[in-house]
């Protein structure tokens, strides 16, 4: 597990390999509910409050998270990049159902923009079994198993390896000429104040060629660790997006302000079965 870290600033500064297994799912449970206690995290471990306080402290020395005098809290500051590979292993059965959803809203013959993102990913192949045409710079989608009437227009451009993506002016070349019926979206942060955000700026540039050139909806897919965060970039204002798709995790409260904004939330209840 690979977590990006910031200076002061809030700009990346270095990568940090996270290997130990316990301070993996310290930081997962974190991501899920915002806050943990070192009497739970003893508990789920099977280990003394001695030894998770050292887990916290060092994790906390990394400014992966803040110490709080009975736990720890998710760290201040911007969402940054993660890589790919690390976020395809993050919550990866909500971003399954989130996927799964969001391809049943799709019609047989559409026309379907979906950015790059892990979340996206699960949308494509969750769109196995219809006959649509995908048009996509998530380069990660070369590793399903198309059926042979689907249609996959990959948009060209610049390879950025750390989020398996196609960026820059070739890519908003090829978006100029395709119009689509429905448009996926993966980001890094929702904020009531802030709109839809990611971490990128030339993935933000695509994704708002997607949305100039989207006929139809404009749906957000994004987990629950998305909802109520900012990133460094606009993607676009809320005004811009029909629907949001996230997970059962998803803060009910701030779901609820969204939906008074006049966008439509759907949180895909953990029951559902995997597609």
């Amino acid at each position: 597990m690979t977590i990006p870290t910031s200076d002061g600033a809030g700009k990346q500064a270095t990568t940090m390999k996270i290997s130990n297994y316990r301070h993996k799912k310290i930081l997962e449970m974190l991501y899920q509910r915002q806050s943990v206690s070192a009497d739970e995290l003893a508990a789920e471990f099977g280990v003394s409050k001695i030894t998770i306080r050292r887990d916290l402290d060092a994790l906390a020395g990394e400014n992966l998270l803040e110490r709080t005098r009975g736990g720890a809290v998710l760290a201040s500051g911007l969402r940054l990049e993660e890589f790919f590979d690390q976020k395809d292993h993050l919550s990866k059965r909500e971003k399954s159902l989130i996927g799964r959803y969001a391809a049943s809203l799709v019609a047989e013959n559409e026309t379907v923009f979906v950015n790059a993102g892990s979340t996206t990913l699960e949308v494509i192949r969750h769109l196995r079994g219809k006959k649509v045409r995908i048009v996509t710079n998530n380069a990660a989608c070369l590793g399903i198993d198309f059926d042979a009437d689907q249609e996959l227009i990959l948009l060209g451009g610049d390879y950025r390896a750390p989020s398996k993506s196609l960026v820059g002016d070739l890519t908003i070349a090829g978006l100029h000429s395709i119009f689509s019926s429905v448009t996926f979206l993966g980001i890094n942060g929702v904020s009531i104040k802030k709109g839809c955000t990611s971490a990128v700026h030339q993935e933000t540039a695509v994704n708002k060629a997607m949305i100039e050139n989207s006929s139809g909806k404009v749906i957000i897919v994004a987990d629950h660790t998305k909802m109520n965060c900012v990133s460094s970039f606009l993607t676009c204002p809320l005004n811009r997006i029909d629907m949001i798709v996230t997970d059962w995790m998803a803060p009910p409260a701030f779901c609820q302000e969204i939906e008074e904004q006049g966008i439509c939330v759907v949180r895909v209840e953990e029951s559902d079965p995997a597609g």
